[in-house]
């Protein structure tokens, strides 16, 4: 049952869930891939695929599809990100996530330290994506190989702009490979920029560029984690040197 994969069709989030970061699907799907509401599940897409919470629908929940089960609610940024639009099919399966180094199949014992699908995205420009595209990923999947990751840590995907002829696109990578590349690249930490987030982007940016693939990169999206009330991270101050940099 754990192994289930099912294919659904996609319709916009609720209005209540927008920027919530999860998905919707039937109570009885959920049963079929053995998840309870909170549990992480893969959705894949036409291009790429991501983890994300997965709930319910709501009971009063209604479509004009007439197999009301067979479908799944996904917010535009989610959509975005895997490549897929509303009407579309995608399928998902019970996501399996790594605790400390050993395969779980239990989403609530996560490694937070590991973060949880966390997405620096920056946006860049080019004048034929398409073509593009597969330059740009063969690239992402080169720093992926570096420090000995899979194929699910970046994605590059359309943002449906075209300006005077340029394709505007949207890269996302995550914030796990970044900490991965630190270790073996600490020159990303000696840009001139205040957030690690933007060091690498202008890192990035430097190796595409010296590949002789110039994309004009520069920060559109930093990933927070959604908290109730106030708290600091006592191993993230900004120091004096940081502060004045940020004048």
């Amino acid at each position: 049952m754990s192994d289930s994969v099912v294919s659904l069709r996609v319709y916009e989030n609720e209005i209540q869930d927008k920027d919530r970061d999860i998905v919707r699907i039937d109570p009885d799907i959920m049963q079929i891939l053995n998840i309870s509401d909170g549990d992480f599940i893969d959705v894949i897409g036409l291009q790429n695929g991501t983890t994300i919470i997965c709930l319910s629908l709501h009971p009063s929940d209604k479509t004009e599809d007439k197999d009301n089960k067979k479908i799944i609610r996904i917010d535009s940024k989610t959509r975005n990100l895997i490549g897929t639009a509303i009407g579309d099919t995608v399928t998902i399966k019970k996501a399996i996530l790594t605790e400390k180094g050993s395969k779980s199949t239990s989403q609530k014992t996560y490694d937070a330290s590991d973060g949880v699908s966390n997405y620096i995205t920056m946006t860049g420009s080019c004048v034929n994506f398409e073509k593009d595209r597969p330059k740009i990923m063969e690239f992402l999947r080169s720093l992926e190989k570096e420090v000995h990751l899979d194929n699910n840590y970046c994605r590059c995907y359309t943002s449906g702009k075209k300006t005077l002829g340029w394709d505007f696109f949207e890269i996302s990578v995550d914030s796990r490979l970044v900490k991965k590349l630190i270790e073996i690249h600490p020159e990303i930490n000696k840009q001139e920029s205040a957030s690690l987030e933007e060091r690498f982007v202008l890192w990035l940016h430097a190796k595409f560029k010296k590949s002789k693939l110039n994309y004009y990169l520069k920060v559109n999206e930093i990933p927070y984690e959604s908290v109730t009330g106030f708290r600091l991270n006592p191993n993230d101050f900004r120091d004096a040197e940081d502060m004045e940099n940020m004048r």
